[in-house]
């Protein structure tokens, strides 16, 4: 995995506050990820015929490569920096060539989804005696929550049936054939099951990467 290069302590110019807005992404993404990768690389066990020495490394993230880029989105969350758009559509375009990307990027959406909810309190709602109406209303609200974190302004939530929209999403920009966008349906999905204590059904109703310039997402009732 060739992971793009970065100038290390260089970060946007505060006046250009709206650039960083369109051309930077929440850390929390590629490093949901990354960290990913690093759990489906890690040899669980090894096969009677597999030849260690071409299978090892990339098993093993690359000879410390994706350890390195870990640890460098983990400091850019604690200083409240973005990672450059492109660089992330980069790094979506790698996972993409790989067999498991689908499993992957799924894994990414869950983490995405409890980093958001670790420090709220509707973590444990779904195992409480809420009614269902508000249990959705909850869920509605934070998932609002989580699309303006991860996706920026350009989403939009509608219904009933609950439909989530985002606008030019990097997961349609770097995901030729659609399947990076289970990043995002996997978060949703997440967060509605955690706040509500049942795992919704998700369905991609419309993809940027095929259908345009917006990707969309309904809970099917």
């Amino acid at each position: 995995m060739s992971l793009p290069e970065h100038t290390p302590g260089k970060s946007p110019s505060p006046s250009s506050q709206d650039q960083e807005r369109t051309d930077t992404v929440l850390p929390v993404l590629p490093l949901a990820i990354l960290e990913a990768v690093r759990t489906h690389d890690r040899p669980l066990e090894v096969l009677e015929e597999e030849d260690l020495s071409a299978s090892l490394p990339r098993r093993l993230g690359l000879t410390g490569v994706v350890e390195t880029q870990i640890l460098r989105y983990r400091d850019l969350a604690k200083r409240g920096q973005g990672v450059p758009l492109a660089e992330v559509e980069h790094l979506l375009r790698l996972v993409l060539r790989r067999p498991d990307a689908g499993a992957i990027l799924r894994e990414a959406g869950y983490d995405v989804a409890h980093r958001l909810l670790r420090r709220r309190a509707v973590r444990i709602l779904g195992h409480l005696p809420v009614p269902r109406r508000v249990g959705r209303a909850i869920a509605r609200r934070t998932v609002r929550r989580l699309l303006q974190r991860i996706a920026g302004r350009d989403t939009a939530l509608t219904g009933p049936p609950l439909t989530a929209t985002i606008r030019g999403a990097v997961t349609a920009i770097g995901g030729e054939n659609g399947t990076a966008c289970v990043l995002y349906a996997a978060a949703i999905e997440e967060v509605v099951h955690v706040v509500t204590g049942q795992r919704p059904d998700i369905r991609e109703t419309r993809c940027g990467a095929r259908d345009g310039d917006r990707c969309e997402w309904t809970l099917v009732q």
